[in-house]
């Protein structure tokens, strides 16, 4: 992961220093300035996307950073290649310990957040909860035949997390969209051939029900999450 991304900028530093030795030459001394600060910049930028993407997990000594790449384009490096290879190992690992570490303790809370949201939102009384887990309330029964669990069906919907934020909603789009209903998550499957055609309907779902320990898009893993599910038509 991190060795892969410092090898491409040494091998990116490396060609425009030959590059640059090979014009210089013929070029002025603006131009060789302005062209090696250009350099450092475009090297800078790279290590400053390693930077910021790992801010949360690590804190770059910036000083040593800088002294390592002096170091480097002088051929005073205090690394030999093994030893290199070696800490570079070592952060890898320490980065993925802490990324894990950090992921774990997110998890837990947002465990928490669910099991909270889902024993306020039982307490209404018209609320109802099957063996599954899953909570729902019918808004509106809608008329006519359900659909089965083959069956395609078409749908507005809007999906929330417990604090409210929204992670996906047809309404938005302003367009309904049609799945087929097996193909779906175990919650939905369950929900909407309570419906009839028409029909509308809430329902709340413990993480089990929806997308389990990993993330979808923007839905954390072992999310609780709030669908408004309107079935507007179905097919065989």
């Amino acid at each position: 992961m991190l060795k892969t991304k410092l090898s491409a900028i040494a091998v990116l530093a490396s060609s425009l220093f030959i590059a640059q030795s090979a014009l210089a030459e013929k070029a002025d001394t603006k131009f060789i300035d302005d062209s090696s600060y250009a350099v450092g910049v475009l090297m800078g930028k790279n290590i400053e996307g390693i930077v910021e993407s790992q801010k949360e997990i690590f804190t770059y000594n910036q000083d040593k950073i800088i002294a390592g790449v002096k170091d480097t384009i002088k051929k005073s490096g205090k690394l030999t290649d093994e030893d290199l290879q070696k800490q570079l190992k070592a952060l890898d690992n320490y980065l993925v310990a802490q990324e894990t570490k950090i992921q774990a303790e997110k998890s837990k809370e947002t465990v928490s957040a669910g099991d909270k949201f889902r024993a306020e939102y039982a307490k209404q009384s018209d609320v109802k909860k099957t063996e599954s887990g899953l909570l729902y309330k019918i808004e509106k029964a809608g008329e006519g035949e359900s659909p089965k669990a083959t069956d395609t069906v078409k749908v507005h919907y809007k999906g929330t997390l417990p604090d409210g934020t929204v992670f996906d909603s047809s309404y938005d789009r302003g367009e309904p969209i049609e799945f087929q209903l097996n193909q779906l998550i175990p919650a939905w499957i369950e929900a909407i051939p309570m419906l009839k055609k028409g029909g509308k309907m809430e329902i709340v779902l413990p993480p089990e029900l929806g997308y389990g320990d990993r993330q979808a898009g923007k839905i954390p893993a072992n999310s609780t999450l709030k669908f408004e599910i309107e079935l507007l038509d179905f097919k065989n």
